[in-house]
């Protein structure tokens, strides 16, 4: 029979397949030789610790905790349940590879050169530099995701690329170790120009004008947003003049050691983003105790993170409370052909629930149906991204949309405050004149119009002063 699972379900299922971490041991010498200070290199010590936690019990805590749908994550809850207004947007990162570019082709057009570079210079190449590193990986694993127990994928890919054209100088042409490390760095540049060369051919529909408009955002106290890059690949859009200006920082998989979904990925932008000046006053009297725990606390609901990978970029960052926006447009060709292919399959063959776990662990973007029911697929995606983009273009409407509603909100929650407090101070500087019993008399119909008044903290409505709930929004409201 097909299985129609809520959407609670699907989460702890696919704590069965999507692995955060398990059992890392973070390596102190690959910590060291990072470049890290001494409190990211502990942040990261400690966050490497909290993934050895179990899974399922770690998705189920992050999804009863934080309520049934990803837009509670943005509401802070004062302790006796009243909520504060949203917050603005401080800081924007993107994921890069087919996120702001397509990827295949950039690194298509990077290999081409490559191989053109070592033609040039009379090296034989039995199997191109991309084949190799492919066997090379295979073959060694560990070595070039050292600090990830069962690696699917390599993290140092500098290294990898390195020595896989390395291997072809020493293996088919005769080259000494040291002659070949020297034009292996050659090439390598050649292929990193290359790659950079070509991204602003391969952009998604309207980066730059869009880049450009969340550029121009600023906060409450007058800061600029902060715009950053997280990526499990190695190129540097600092190093592509034309999207230099907009990027503040970037952090990559291999500069931490691992790869998203990994928290450490996320933890090590968290650390920098803590120094910047620019949002000092979000950590306030924590900045000199930050831990990962009250650090993805305080920046996390501040934050808004986007990607085209389901479980890498929007599941991830939701882990750390961020805010995210799915962008679907480079990758809206792949889901489509997946999404008929399990079509297809679900025709004509009867799902179970080993099915969807199988199908959950195969897919890099969780937006497939499983049978018939489309609607697992979108119950997943909402309750993970608070917003998914199929035009590019259209991200930096949400990211204002939300920035000016968090403004609006503010002022309108600073206002309504302010108009609470006048009122109360008119009711306690007027004249005692009238006697005790006359103090404590309940206002009739007739007289309750001038009785003592106060606004809702939250919608604005005129309430008597005595009124614990608003009649109109159904908010609890502060003691006076």
């Amino acid at each position: 029979m097909k299985v129609q699972l809520p959407a609670r379900t699907l989460i702890i299922i696919s704590a069965l397949t999507f692995r955060t971490a398990s059992s890392f041991a973070i390596r102190r010498h690959s910590l060291h030789r990072s470049g890290f200070s001494s409190t990211t290199r502990q942040w990261l010590s400690n966050a490497a610790d909290e993934a050895s936690e179990d899974d399922i019990k770690r998705w189920e805590r992050m999804y009863y905790d934080q309520g049934s749908s990803s837009q509670m994550d943005n509401q802070e809850l004062l302790s006796d349940g009243t909520t504060v207004p949203p917050s603005e947007v401080r800081v924007v990162t993107f994921d890069l590879d087919n996120t702001l570019w397509k990827t295949g082709a950039t690194i298509s057009a990077a290999n081409d050169a490559l191989a053109a570079f070592l033609e040039k210079e009379g090296i034989a190449q039995p199997e191109r530099v991309e084949k190799m590193m492919g066997k090379l990986f295979q073959a060694e694993k560990r070595r070039y995701a050292p600090m990830t127990d069962d690696p699917s994928s390599p993290v140092l890919l500098t290294m990898l690329r390195k020595e896989a054209i390395q291997y072809i100088l020493e293996s088919h042409n005769d080259y000494s170790i040291e002659q070949s490390s020297e034009l292996a760095e050659k090439a390598f540049d050649v292929w990193t120009n290359a790659r950079h060369d070509i991204i602003p051919c391969n952009f998604a529909d309207s980066v730059v004008p869009c880049l450009e408009k969340i550029r121009s955002l600023t906060c409450s106290k007058g800061n600029p947003v902060l715009i950053g890059a997280i990526t499990d690949g190695n190129s540097n859009p600092t190093q592509v003049p034309v999207l230099e200006k907009y990027f503040d920082f970037v952090v990559n998989a291999e500069g931490v050691g691992v790869s998203k979904p990994d928290k450490r990925v996320y933890v090590s932008a968290m650390a920098h983003v803590a120094t910047q000046p620019n949002v000092q006053d979000i950590f306030g009297s924590i900045q000199d105790s930050l831990t990962p725990e009250n650090v993805e606390s305080t920046i996390g609901r501040w934050w808004v993170h986007i990607g085209d990978d389901f479980t890498k970029d929007i599941v991830a960052a939701k882990d750390m409370k961020m805010r995210t926006i799915w962008a679907r447009e480079l990758i809206l060709d792949k889901l489509k052909a997946k999404s008929e292919v399990a079509n297809d399959k679900s025709s004509t063959n009867e799902r179970t629930v080993q099915d969807l776990v199988k199908d959950l662990s195969e897919k890099r973007v969780l937006e497939m149906s499983v049978g018939a029911d489309d609607y697992l697929a979108d119950a997943m995606q909402k309750e993970f991204a608070d917003a998914i983009v199929d035009r590019f273009e259209h991200l930096s409407d949400v990211l204002f949309g939300w920035h000016e509603e968090a403004l609006q909100t503010k002022q309108s929650f600073v206002d309504n405050a302010s108009e609470a407090v006048k009122e109360v101070t008119e009711v306690v500087e007027s004249p005692l004149s009238v006697t005790i019993s006359e103090q404590v008399s309940i206002p009739t119909k007739d007289d309750g119009a001038t009785a003592p008044k106060k606004f809702c903290m939250f919608c604005g409505t005129k309430l008597a002063i005595a009124a614990k709930f608003c009649s109109s929004c159904g908010e609890k409201q502060p003691d006076m």
